[in-house]
């Protein structure tokens, strides 16, 4: 049988346990598979990549409204591009990550890669 000063020592104890946990969390970046969504790239903003060997950087991940149901967004990254690298499939990495096949079209300020995830 537990007292209710014992269950409140423990309950306090609890607390205080979770209190670091979501920064412990926070610090986790879910994965980037081909399944991922918006709040998975946005929480790698800021994060280093290779395209087919060229260094780029995640520059953002922004939603794009659209008239089909589900989540539609944009990923810009930035980084020093050779001249023949174009609008094509190519292969993405990340440090520590799989490497993912993406349509990426090339921009003045890097690459971009549009998603829409459709729901149904």
């Amino acid at each position: 049988m537990i007292n209710k000063r014992d269950f409140l020592k423990g309950g306090a104890t609890a607390i205080v346990a979770g209190a670091g946990t979501p920064a412990a969390l926070a610090g986790v970046r879910p994965s980037l598979g081909e399944q991922a969504g918006l709040a998975s790239w946005q929480a790698h903003v800021g994060q280093r990549f290779e395209v087919d060997g060229h260094a780029v950087t995640l520059r953002a991940a922004t939603p794009r409204p659209g008239p089909q149901a589900g989540e539609q967004f944009s990923l810009s990254f930035a980084g020093p591009l050779p001249a023949g690298l174009g609008d094509a499939l190519l292969t993405l990495t990340r440090e520590g990550g799989p490497a993912q096949t993406l349509y990426l079209a090339r921009t003045p300020s890097g690459l971009r890669a549009d998603f829409c995830r459709l729901q149904g």
